[in-house]
């Protein structure tokens, strides 16, 4: 049984049911509309948000109706922000399959992923989860701003820890802690155990976005990706920022220069790959992301042990394993 498998066995019903939840939300009676909606459902990937909710409502009592039309928002919050982020990306790949951008161009790209927010937002109304909405309004909110604040260190080449991690929260991270908070939520948990399970999934969430910083710089053939994506990209990766920190100025300023031709110039992106590697920037990062890890299951120490639980960690287990 794989890694993933074994994450899900808890819960394999409750993710039948909230596949069959899904699909329905996001079907439409527009032929046009639905073409596209079958092709990103049939798209979506491991559902990994999904899981987490799921888990973390199987962990404080019943999955019931609202952590379906929960677990589905927070899915098509996801999807429609990857829809997003492939048309300012001008991307035309997602999940070795064409991007919807690539099928029906930026504009409809743009507009499928308004009405997948939409939809969402409507169903989540119509029965009455409102404190959800809220939650998903800060969560685009703040994935808006992580953007642009990633775009803007881009450009001033900032080595600042602080604004990686303010990235990395607002990008990645608080969507998970907002799953794992509406799965505890919807099963009737208290506030503390809701706030706990929102920690534990943006420790989850920031450990797993640094295994991505530092798979970037792994071969293409077992990621999938191209190597170095984020060097070509000129993005400050905690590796990058772990093997900055410690080396003068002189020093900075000339890896910063190969970074800023390295899209262009493959002698500068090899330059980079080499120098973080050489300072061990890639072995720092890796500590850090196994702490946070750690920090993570320590949270789950006041329950029980289950099959549930068990899962939990193990999801933070794969978040620092993965090889893709």
């Amino acid at each position: 049984m794989s890694q993933i498998e074994e994450i899900k066995s808890p819960i394999k019903d409750n993710l039948e049911e909230f596949e069959r939840c899904y699909r329905r939300i996001l079907s439409s009676d527009v032929p046009h509309i639905r073409r596209m909606t079958d092709f990103i459902a049939a798209g979506s990937g491991k559902h990994m948000r999904p899981i987490f909710l799921l888990l973390s409502a199987s962990l404080h009592g019943s999955v019931v109706e609202s952590t379906y039309i929960s677990a589905a928002l927070i899915e098509i919050t996801h999807t429609a922000s990857l829809i997003h982020d492939d048309v300012v990306d001008e991307a035309y790949r997602r999940r070795a399959r064409w991007s919807v951008n690539a099928l029906w161009r930026s504009h409809q790209a743009v507009l499928v992923g308004d009405f997948l927010l939409s939809r969402g937002i409507r169903i989540a109304s119509e029965h009455g989860l409102y404190s959800l909405i809220d939650t998903i309004a800060s969560v685009m909110e703040a994935m808006s701003a992580g953007e642009l604040l990633q775009a803007d260190m881009s450009q001033r080449l900032s080595v600042s820890y602080d604004d990686y991690l303010e990235v990395v929260h607002s990008k990645t991270a608080l969507l998970l802690g907002s799953a794992a908070e509406a799965g505890a939520r919807s099963a009737g948990a208290s506030e503390e155990a809701c706030a706990r399970m929102k920690r534990f999934g943006e420790l989850v969430g920031v450990a797993f976005q640094i295994r991505d910083d530092i798979l970037d710089y792994s071969a293409a053939d077992v990621t999938g990706k191209p190597t170095c994506g984020d060097i070509r990209e000129r993005k400050m990766t905690l590796p990058l920022i772990e093997a900055l920190s410690s080396v003068s100025k002189s020093d900075r300023d000339r890896i910063l220069g190969h970074l800023m031709r390295a899209a262009h110039d493959s002698a500068s992106l090899d330059a980079v790959r080499s120098f973080v590697i050489d300072q061990g920037g890639l072995d720092k990062a890796s500590d850090r992301m196994h702490t946070l890890a750690d920090e993570a299951k320590a949270l789950l120490g006041c329950y029980e042990d289950s099959p549930v639980k068990r899962s939990l960690a193990l999801f933070a287990d794969y978040a620092v394993s993965r090889d893709k």
